[in-house]
């Protein structure tokens, strides 16, 4: 192995709940496994300085800048990583995104430079930081995108400059890779099919396209499902007052926050994942990859996911689950009602579908990935 430490710069960093929290550790986890000792630097609540995480790969370091305003944590980033680049020996560097990447590029000193790119966050920028994305874009090494739709946004980013790395899509693993593998899944039963939607409650996830289908469904008689809304956010209230207008109250269960702990076992009590997400009218909010889409498939679950964003990458039509137009009510019920009157259907999508993400998302293959780039890469001093 070539590479024997890698410094990742990241936005933020468990405890601090998210898509790209998760994916900064679940990356350091999978490079101390394959031998690679990252040093993280990052910001969450609680006191700053040095802390050391434990996993079961093995102990490394994290770098805890405090928090704040943003200005005042990109400059304790800034000098977090001068810091650290002068005091300690790296063989690469990791930007979990490009924000995280500009505290680091002043200290890079010709080392191997990787940037991961999920979606929203090369979409959703202040003016004055345009440029200094473009920066960070064409100046990494190794451009990552957790999917072809990410890919796209990235590229839009660059506004005509010409990036001198490597660009690739490089999709995410799976969080209970392991779970996954070992549950052996009881056939569904017809009579009562659990219908599942396990997301932060905000406009792009299409809660209220789910209860219309749904509704629509029920008034034609088709009643043998249970929907449970797992999740917190801020149209929490307005879902409440949709179920209680829609008269649903008999088929839908709002459980509210999922511990950690819990959330296998919310996949393993799911038959059908409802997830048809939506992008905004700009196409500046839209779904990068969907991970926790890839892991209810992954524990059997039938997938209904929305066209706009980067679960079709995963979710083949017919094949792998059901894409549908989320802004199309008829759309998500035509699908549903595929799945609720046809119990084979929805067997035959959970087993290939299943068998597809087992064999195809994961972190160490993820990792994988970006080592093998690196190792073609002349070695720097």
């Amino acid at each position: 192995m070539r590479y024997a430490t890698v410094l990742m710069n990241v936005k933020a960093y468990p405890p601090v709940v998210g898509g790209v929290e998760s994916y900064s550790e679940f990356v350091a986890r999978t490079y101390q496994r394959a031998g690679v000792t990252p040093v993280v630097i990052t910001s969450f609540p609680g006191r700053p300085g040095w802390h050391e995480r434990a996993y079961p790969e093995g102990a490394f370091r994290v770098l805890n800048v405090g928090t704040g305003p943003q200005p005042v944590i990109f400059l304790k980033m800034i000098v977090a990583s001068a810091w650290v680049r002068l005091t300690q020996k790296v063989d690469f560097i990791h930007a979990t995104t490009w924000r995280a990447a500009l505290a680091i590029l002043p200290f890079r000193r010709r080392k191997p430079f990787v940037l991961t790119v999920h979606g929203q966050e090369v979409l959703n920028y202040p003016a004055i930081l345009k440029r200094p994305m473009i920066r960070a874009l064409v100046a990494a090494d190794l451009v990552i995108t957790v999917s072809h739709v990410s890919m796209q946004a990235a590229r839009s980013a660059l506004f005509g400059a010409h990036p001198k790395g490597t660009w690739q899509v490089n999709f995410n693993g799976l969080s209970y890779l392991n779970e996954a593998r070992a549950y052996a899944r009881p056939p569904v039963n017809g009579d009562r099919i659990r219908i599942v939607s396990f997301a932060r409650l905000a406009v792009r996830k299409n809660i209220d396209g789910c209860l219309l289908a749904l509704a629509k469904l029920r008034d034609e008689g088709v009643t043998n499902f249970h929907y449970r809304i797992a999740g917190t956010g801020p149209l929490k209230d307005k879902i409440e007052n949709l179920i209680k207008e829609l008269g649903l109250g008999d088929y839908v269960t709002m459980s509210g926050y999922v511990k950690d702990e819990d959330i296998p076992d919310l996949y393993r009590e799911t038959d059908i994942f409802l997830h048809p997400q939506t992008a905004s009218e700009t196409g500046r909010d839209l779904e990068g990859f969907g991970l926790a889409i890839a892991d209810s498939i992954s524990f059997g679950a039938a997938a209904v996911v929305g066209k706009d964003g980067g679960p079709k990458d995963f979710v083949a039509h017919g094949v792998r689950g059901l894409v549908v137009d989320g802004n199309a009510v008829d759309d998500i019920a035509d699908a549903l009602r595929s799945l609720l009157k046809d119990p084979a259907l929805l067997e035959r999508l959970s087993s290939t579908g299943r068998e597809w993400c087992l064999n195809n998302l994961s972190w160490d293959r993820h990792v994988a990935q970006i080592l093998a780039f690196l190792e073609q890469q002349p070695r720097s001093h």
